[in-house]
């Protein structure tokens, strides 16, 4: 069986897989998926319960049935090949439409028609998980409480990645206006990134405060890598200046609450901290700097067959955000 992998989709594959040998196939193909993660054919070994030979001897059965090397080995070293991370988004998907088909049949029909079910892996930066995705989950459990859903919190680079090799099924982000190779988007709203303060502040003479003074005070600021991080040290890189935070914290409400304690100034979306803004327990600053704005979008697979219930998900979130359908 020659598969060109650039060309093959999930469903072409399956169709294969079933037509030959299908216990055997299946087996190979979760054996692949232990090495591509462990990075190791004894680890593998020891997890699956099989003699390090056998996991080998899988591999190669793999490997002459695709027609290409999966992996690369190196004394006892091993690194998974070009082809062999491009299977692995396929590889994910065989795996999770075989776990989907046996439990499918096993469920009542009569509850299969009355709820859907099944399960979603999303993937989230940290400040749209601890914002906005709890209410968006809780409505959409209220709905549809058959589907179960896990979470992955990551840096935007991980997420693509984890999209990429099918190990989620799709992410939020909050970034400029972006494309992704071989993902399809969805633009969900627009936000304001602001300066906050846990007291309404303005410089001596009572005026905007200036990028020059903004940089002079302490600052409680989220880790390196989040979009709105980068974005405010390009603002500053273009006033020749930077700003060293006192403390950094992956999580936008812990930060937050630093803020409220006098700690220093953030930088943060607005919809981080509005009840705490429109409580009076925090304010944006009124600065010289131009205004801030980013995009919260989903991204997803292009080649991903999307379950009925991914589309369910992803209907209910453009609803949440209130995006008009084309």
């Amino acid at each position: 069986m020659d598969i060109s992998i650039g060309k093959i989709d999930s469903f072409n594959i399956l169709i294969s897989i079933t037509h030959r040998r299908t216990n055997m196939e299946f087996r190979n193909i979760n054996t692949f998926l232990s090495v591509a993660e462990l990075q190791s054919f004894s680890k593998a070994a020891n997890k699956l319960g099989y003699s390090q030979s056998n996991v080998s001897l899988q591999i190669q059965q793999l490997e002459q049935e695709l027609g290409v090397p999966l992996f690369e080995r190196t004394g006892k070293s091993i690194r998974i090949t070009e082809a062999g991370q491009d299977f692995l988004f396929y590889a994910n998907e065989i795996q999770r439409l075989n776990r989907q088909a046996l439990n499918t049949v096993r469920i009542p029909k009569e509850k299969k028609d009355r709820n859907l079910c099944g399960q979603l892996r999303i993937g989230s930066i940290e400040s749209i998980a601890t914002a906005i995705l709890p209410e968006l989950l809780t409505d959409f459990h209220r709905l549809y409480p058959q589907i179960q859903v896990s979470v992955c919190i990551e840096s935007g680079d991980t997420l693509v990645d984890k999209v990429r090799n099918n190990e989620i099924d799709l992410f939020f982000i909050l970034d400029e206006k972006m494309t992704i190779p071989n993902m399809k988007r969805e633009l969900l709203s627009k936000e304001e990134i602001v300066f906050l303060s846990a007291t309404p502040c303005r410089n001596e003479y009572g005026t905007a405060i200036s990028v020059d003074e903004l940089a002079k005070k302490d600052f409680v600021l989220t880790e390196p890598g989040e979009g709105y991080r980068k974005q405010l040290d390009r603002l500053l890189g273009e006033y020749n200046q930077t700003i060293t935070p006192v403390i950094e914290f992956a999580n936008p409400e812990t930060v937050i609450q630093l803020v409220e304690r006098k700690i220093g100034l953030s930088f943060l979306p607005y919809f981080c901290a509005e009840e705490k803004i429109k409580s009076g327990k925090l304010f944006p600053l009124e600065t010289v700097a131009p205004r801030i704005y980013m995009y919260n979008q989903i991204f997803y697979h292009r080649d991903k067959w999307v379950t009925p219930q991914m589309e369910a998900l992803l209907d209910f979130i453009k609803s949440f955000f209130g995006v008009t359908s084309k």
